[in-house]
């Protein structure tokens, strides 16, 4: 007996999955509502335990909803080059379902399938919160990168291309069919390979020409790019979560295969992933978070909170903090020579929950940290500023790969953290209440939104517990006695350094 109850809208799923569909599915796995959690919505349960390696379920790749099996491909060869060949993944796709949903309705192979898709007051994802909602998640960035401004650009160009192809039937499409259709691909479409690609189509193909210009087309598509943005029917309703991940999806030339990839025992929900990300980046494109915490979470520190931190704890002014980090962007000798064109000056730096910081973030802390307590540094023309900028981006780097900081260095990061910290409302760092049930829609909005603030207090807090034991802390004067040195020395040594690769969210 599972925790699962059906609907009509699953039976139906089912029965179009294992006949029109295609859909090979085991007798050991069950799809259906969670009757407990309703958060969890439709899910899959093992039935029978499941051995790791094991066959879940396989889709064939003509029943996986993309650009090139769309009924508009179909009936139109010249459309669906257009489709493959000068659009976008996003804009393609969108218009391909819009016509299935629109125009084909209920004779679309795919419209059982539509049927269990979530309807618009049933998604959480921030381009459904309010700007009273979103308030609730200060001083996350994340919300800065909910992206309406984006989505808008797109729907003008989804509407540009809905005329251009002359498909009139959808150009009454509204904004809200636009975000909705956008919305689901966000939460619920893979990246599959295409069974024809090879690297060679990396190269512009003579025919890929605009029709209007004869120019070639350069821009991101399925054709350059290998693959195909794509609805996965089955594949798509098992939940995911960072800790529990127990399958994954495989490709073949013919099908997409899911596949244990841990043993799951009778009862077990099945879990697949949607990539390293933090509850904040799940809550902006998924919707929900993980109320235990991501095993990706991590805060962000600004630039501008580093260098306000800077002028706290160095006692320097704004003005030569501002020449440094200018210098190390945009000086080319730095930027090319020493960096070798990686970025090191970002708008903001990751701070881990496992108690890593981002080594881009602690470079640039230890190169602040170091040049401020040059004597005279506010002083210093731009030739030797120059030159001791160059040795010491090179060293700071070196000791940070070698995790190794000076003990100034280490006091930055704690005030920069510190003032980061103070941004954040106090229930942040406290547990939440056990019995505190979401009563609305609203309400489960605002415990997200607090959830969120609570993980990346957490990644924060456990940054500034493990700074010591990631980094060995040395004496300040070991690496300001290597970058004031003679003249004749600064500048000979042609050692290039490329900084530490940013770690993945």
């Amino acid at each position: 007996m599972t925790n699962l109850e059906e609907d009509v809208g699953t039976s139906k799923f089912l029965d179009w999955a294992q006949t029109a569909g295609k859909l090979w599915i085991s007798d050991k796995i069950r799809l259906g509502r969670h009757r407990s959690d309703e958060q969890q919505g439709r899910c899959i349960m093992a039935v029978e335990s499941i051995p790791k390696g094991e066959k879940l379920f396989e889709i064939p790749r003509e029943s996986v909803l993309n650009v090139t099996t769309t009924k508009l491909c179909e009936q139109n060869d010249e459309m669906g080059e257009i489709l493959v060949l000068k659009l976008g993944h996003w804009e393609g796709l969108i218009i391909a379902i819009l016509y299935e949903l629109k125009v084909v309705k209920d004779e679309s192979h795919w419209w059982a399938y539509f049927q269990v898709w979530p309807q618009p007051s049933a998604i959480n994802s921030l381009m459904y919160w309010s700007e009273d909602e979103i308030s609730h998640l200060t001083p996350s960035t994340v919300s800065s990168r909910i992206g309406r401004e984006g989505a808008e650009a797109m729907y003008m160009r989804v509407m540009a291309h809905i005329k251009e192809l002359g498909l009139s039937q959808l150009e009454t499409v509204t904004w809200d069919e636009f975000v909705h259709v956008a919305s689901i691909i966000m939460s619920y479409s893979f990246d599959m390979e295409r069974a024809d690609y090879e690297s060679d189509d990396e190269e512009l193909d003579e025919d890929m020409t605009d029709s209007a210009s004869g120019e070639a087309v350069t821009h991101s598509t399925v054709w350059s790019d290998g693959f195909l943005k794509s609805m996965v029917p089955m594949a798509d309703m098992l939940n995911a979560d960072t800790h529990k991940c127990n399958a994954n999806l495989t490709y073949s030339p013919e099908s997409l295969i899911m596949v244990a990839v841990k043993d799951i025992a009778a009862g077990e929900q099945v879990y697949n992933i949607y990539g390293e990300f933090s509850n904040s980046e799940i809550l902006r494109r998924y919707g929900y978070v993980e109320w235990a915490g991501s095993k990706h979470d991590c805060g962000e520190i600004s630039l501008e909170t580093i260098v306000a931190a800077t002028q706290i704890c160095m006692g320097s002014s704004r003005a030569v903090i501002d020449k440094v980090l200018d210098f190390i962007m945009n000086q080319a000798d730095i930027r090319d020579e020493v960096l070798e064109g990686e970025t090191l000056i970002m708008d903001s730096y990751d701070c881990y929950v496992d108690g890593q910081f981002s080594p881009e973030l602690v470079s640039v802390l230890q190169i602040l940290s170091c040049i401020l307590q040059v004597p005279g540094v506010e002083q210093l023309n731009d030739k030797v500023l120059l030159s001791y900028l160059q040795n010491l981006v090179k060293r700071s780097i070196q000791n940070v790969n070698a995790n190794e900081i000076t003990r100034s260095c280490a006091h930055l990061c704690e005030c920069a953290v510190d003032l980061r910290l103070r941004a954040y409302p106090s229930f942040s760092f406290r547990e939440p209440s056990p019995n505190a049930e979401p009563q609305s829609v609203k309400e489960l909005k605002i415990k997200m939104a607090e959830c969120v603030l609570r993980s990346e207090v957490k990644s924060f807090q456990n940054c500034l517990l493990l700074l010591e034991n990631e980094y060995q802390l040395v004496d300040d004067n070991s690496l300001l006695d290597k970058i004031i040195v003679p003249k004749r020395k600064i500048g000979h040594k042609k050692n290039k350094t490329t900084p530490a690769k940013r770690m993945k969210k």
